[in-house]
Protein backbone atom coordinates (compact mmCIF):
# COMPACT_ATOMS: atom_id res chain seq x y z
CA UNK A 1 0.00 0.00 0.00
CA UNK A 2 0.94 3.22 -0.83
CA UNK A 3 2.46 5.36 1.80
CA UNK A 4 -0.37 8.39 3.12
CA UNK A 5 1.29 12.05 3.11
CA UNK A 6 1.96 12.78 6.39
CA UNK A 7 -1.39 15.50 6.80
CA UNK A 8 -3.54 11.94 6.79
CA UNK A 9 -1.62 10.21 9.45
CA UNK A 10 -1.90 12.59 11.46
CA UNK A 11 -4.84 12.39 13.38
CA UNK A 12 -5.29 15.35 16.41
CA UNK A 13 -1.48 16.69 15.76
CA UNK A 14 0.05 13.41 16.58
CA UNK A 15 2.01 10.72 14.35
CA UNK A 16 1.12 7.56 14.31
CA UNK A 17 4.11 6.71 15.95
CA UNK A 18 3.24 9.47 19.34
CA UNK A 19 0.02 8.20 19.27
CA UNK A 20 1.29 4.40 19.23
CA UNK A 21 3.41 5.32 22.18
CA UNK A 22 0.47 7.45 24.31
CA UNK A 23 -1.49 4.07 23.27
CA UNK A 24 1.54 1.89 25.59
CA UNK A 25 2.00 4.75 28.20
CA UNK A 26 -1.52 5.55 28.68
CA UNK A 27 -3.01 2.05 28.61
CA UNK A 28 -0.50 -0.32 29.55
CA UNK A 29 2.12 1.59 32.25
CA UNK A 30 5.32 -0.62 32.97
CA UNK A 31 4.81 -3.58 34.00
CA UNK A 32 1.39 -4.67 32.58
CA UNK A 33 1.31 -6.55 29.27
CA UNK A 34 0.01 -5.86 25.61
CA UNK A 35 0.63 -7.31 21.68
CA UNK A 36 0.11 -5.47 18.63
CA UNK A 37 -3.69 -5.88 18.37
CA UNK A 38 -3.98 -4.18 21.43
CA UNK A 39 -1.79 -1.00 19.97
CA UNK A 40 -3.09 -1.18 16.80
CA UNK A 41 -7.08 -0.56 18.23
CA UNK A 42 -5.89 1.86 21.05
CA UNK A 43 -4.22 3.93 18.95
CA UNK A 44 -6.02 3.63 15.25
CA UNK A 45 -2.81 3.08 13.34
CA UNK A 46 -2.33 0.36 10.38
CA UNK A 47 -1.01 -3.41 11.39
CA UNK A 48 2.06 -2.93 9.31
CA UNK A 49 3.15 0.57 10.65
CA UNK A 50 2.89 -1.11 14.48
CA UNK A 51 5.11 -3.99 13.24
CA UNK A 52 8.07 -2.03 12.18
CA UNK A 53 7.78 0.39 14.98
CA UNK A 54 7.67 -2.91 17.60
CA UNK A 55 10.53 -4.22 15.58
CA UNK A 56 13.04 -0.93 16.22
CA UNK A 57 11.16 0.01 20.05
CA UNK A 58 12.60 -4.31 20.69
CA UNK A 59 16.19 -3.57 19.06
CA UNK A 60 16.67 0.04 21.41
CA UNK A 61 15.08 -1.65 24.38
CA UNK A 62 12.53 0.40 24.89
CA UNK A 63 9.89 -2.81 24.49
CA UNK A 64 10.53 -6.62 25.35
CA UNK A 65 9.08 -9.78 23.75
CA UNK A 66 7.53 -11.85 26.93
CA UNK A 67 5.71 -14.64 25.19
CA UNK A 68 5.13 -16.01 21.82
CA UNK A 69 2.76 -18.08 20.30
CA UNK A 70 2.17 -19.53 16.89
CA UNK A 71 -1.31 -19.13 15.62
CA UNK A 72 -3.50 -21.62 13.63
CA UNK A 73 -2.91 -19.50 10.31
CA UNK A 74 0.84 -19.66 11.02
CA UNK A 75 1.45 -15.48 12.13
CA UNK A 76 3.22 -15.41 15.26
CA UNK A 77 1.27 -13.13 18.17
CA UNK A 78 3.57 -11.42 20.37
CA UNK A 79 3.11 -10.36 24.31
CA UNK A 80 5.13 -7.36 25.05
CA UNK A 81 5.89 -5.25 28.06
CA UNK A 82 7.19 -1.39 28.64
CA UNK A 83 10.63 -1.79 29.94
CA UNK A 84 12.24 1.49 29.13
CA UNK A 85 10.18 4.83 29.58
CA UNK A 86 11.04 7.51 26.87
CA UNK A 87 8.99 10.58 28.61
CA UNK A 88 5.88 12.04 26.72
CA UNK A 89 7.74 11.92 23.46
CA UNK A 90 7.66 8.97 21.60
CA UNK A 91 11.38 7.47 21.24
CA UNK A 92 12.59 8.40 17.92
CA UNK A 93 14.68 5.29 15.99
CA UNK A 94 16.21 4.35 12.65
CA UNK A 95 15.68 1.61 10.85
CA UNK A 96 18.22 -0.41 12.46
CA UNK A 97 16.79 0.57 15.68
CA UNK A 98 19.22 3.61 16.79
CA UNK A 99 17.68 5.69 18.88
CA UNK A 100 18.08 8.90 17.07
CA UNK A 101 19.11 12.24 19.41
CA UNK A 102 19.16 15.35 17.07
CA UNK A 103 16.49 16.73 15.14
CA UNK A 104 16.31 16.93 11.70
CA UNK A 105 17.51 20.16 10.20
CA UNK A 106 13.94 21.64 9.74
CA UNK A 107 13.43 21.14 13.43
CA UNK A 108 16.99 22.47 14.16
CA UNK A 109 16.02 25.72 12.22
CA UNK A 110 12.32 26.04 13.31
CA UNK A 111 14.31 25.88 16.95
CA UNK A 112 15.95 28.22 16.01
CA UNK A 113 13.80 30.51 14.81
CA UNK A 114 11.96 30.55 18.07
CA UNK A 115 15.09 30.87 20.02
CA UNK A 116 17.56 32.69 19.19
CA UNK A 117 15.80 34.81 16.54
CA UNK A 118 13.15 35.99 18.93
CA UNK A 119 12.34 40.30 17.54
CA UNK A 120 15.02 39.77 15.41
CA UNK A 121 15.51 39.03 11.95
CA UNK A 122 17.74 36.62 9.61
CA UNK A 123 18.02 35.40 6.09
CA UNK A 124 18.27 31.88 5.19
CA UNK A 125 22.04 31.60 5.45
CA UNK A 126 22.20 32.61 8.42
CA UNK A 127 19.75 30.15 9.56
CA UNK A 128 21.08 27.29 7.91
CA UNK A 129 24.18 28.44 9.77
CA UNK A 130 22.84 28.79 13.19
CA UNK A 131 20.88 25.47 12.84
CA UNK A 132 23.58 23.38 11.89
CA UNK A 133 25.67 21.13 13.72
CA UNK A 134 29.33 19.41 13.57
CA UNK A 135 27.81 15.58 12.97
CA UNK A 136 24.75 17.72 11.20
CA UNK A 137 24.89 21.05 8.28
CA UNK A 138 21.79 22.32 7.20
CA UNK A 139 22.30 22.49 3.46
CA UNK A 140 21.52 26.38 2.57
CA UNK A 141 19.41 25.68 0.02
CA UNK A 142 17.17 23.43 1.85
CA UNK A 143 17.29 26.38 3.84
CA UNK A 144 15.91 28.94 1.62
CA UNK A 145 13.22 26.53 0.29
CA UNK A 146 11.98 26.14 3.78
CA UNK A 147 12.20 29.64 4.31
CA UNK A 148 10.17 30.49 1.30
CA UNK A 149 7.31 28.05 2.48
CA UNK A 150 6.82 29.17 5.50
CA UNK A 151 6.33 32.67 4.19
CA UNK A 152 4.38 31.86 1.67
CA UNK A 153 2.20 29.83 4.63
CA UNK A 154 2.21 33.00 6.87
CA UNK A 155 4.84 32.07 9.60
CA UNK A 156 7.14 34.53 8.32
CA UNK A 157 6.99 38.33 7.17
CA UNK A 158 10.15 39.84 4.87
CA UNK A 159 11.72 42.90 6.61
CA UNK A 160 14.17 43.74 3.62
CA UNK A 161 13.59 42.12 -0.02
CA UNK A 162 16.58 40.69 -1.62
CA UNK A 163 18.89 42.96 -3.45
CA UNK A 164 20.08 41.66 -6.82
CA UNK A 165 23.36 42.78 -8.77
CA UNK A 166 26.96 43.29 -7.53
CA UNK A 167 25.57 43.75 -4.04
CA UNK A 168 23.48 41.49 -4.16
CA UNK A 169 22.00 40.17 -0.29
CA UNK A 170 19.56 37.38 0.11
CA UNK A 171 15.80 38.51 1.80
CA UNK A 172 15.70 38.52 5.71
CA UNK A 173 12.82 37.37 7.12
CA UNK A 174 10.97 37.78 11.09
CA UNK A 175 8.90 35.09 12.19
CA UNK A 176 5.45 36.62 13.35
CA UNK A 177 4.78 36.24 17.34
CA UNK A 178 1.77 34.50 16.42
CA UNK A 179 2.50 32.19 14.48
CA UNK A 180 5.14 30.95 16.89
CA UNK A 181 2.66 27.70 17.44
CA UNK A 182 4.57 25.47 19.08
CA UNK A 183 7.39 22.57 19.64
CA UNK A 184 6.66 20.77 16.46
CA UNK A 185 8.68 22.51 13.09
CA UNK A 186 6.14 23.12 10.50
CA UNK A 187 6.41 20.10 8.06
CA UNK A 188 6.76 20.02 4.38
CA UNK A 189 5.35 17.72 2.31
CA UNK A 190 6.58 16.59 -1.24
CA UNK A 191 3.44 18.49 -2.86
CA UNK A 192 4.65 21.85 -1.17
CA UNK A 193 2.00 21.54 1.47
CA UNK A 194 2.98 23.30 5.14
CA UNK A 195 1.10 21.34 7.73
CA UNK A 196 1.45 22.01 11.66
CA UNK A 197 1.19 19.42 13.66
CA UNK A 198 0.74 21.56 16.73
CA UNK A 199 -2.42 23.02 15.27
CA UNK A 200 -2.96 19.51 13.49
CA UNK A 201 -3.94 21.42 10.22
CA UNK A 202 -2.87 22.35 6.53
CA UNK A 203 -1.53 25.89 6.54
CA UNK A 204 -0.77 26.61 2.78
CA UNK A 205 -0.78 24.24 -0.08
CA UNK A 206 0.95 25.39 -3.16
CA UNK A 207 -1.76 26.03 -6.35
CA UNK A 208 -1.73 23.48 -9.20
CA UNK A 209 0.45 24.13 -11.67
CA UNK A 210 3.13 27.12 -9.61
CA UNK A 211 6.35 27.03 -10.14
CA UNK A 212 9.27 27.51 -8.07
CA UNK A 213 10.16 31.23 -8.25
Amino acid sequence: MARQPSQLEIIGGKSPRQRMWEAIKQRYAKGKTFTQADIEAAATVEASAIKDYFKVLVTAGFITVLDRVKLRNNCVRYTYELTKDNGVEAPRIDKKGNVVTEGTCNERMWGTMRRLFVGRDFNYRELAAFASTSANVCNEGNAKTYVLLLHRAGYLECTTPAKSGKAATPARFALIKKMNTGQRAPMIQRTKTVFDANLGKVMWQEPAGEQDE
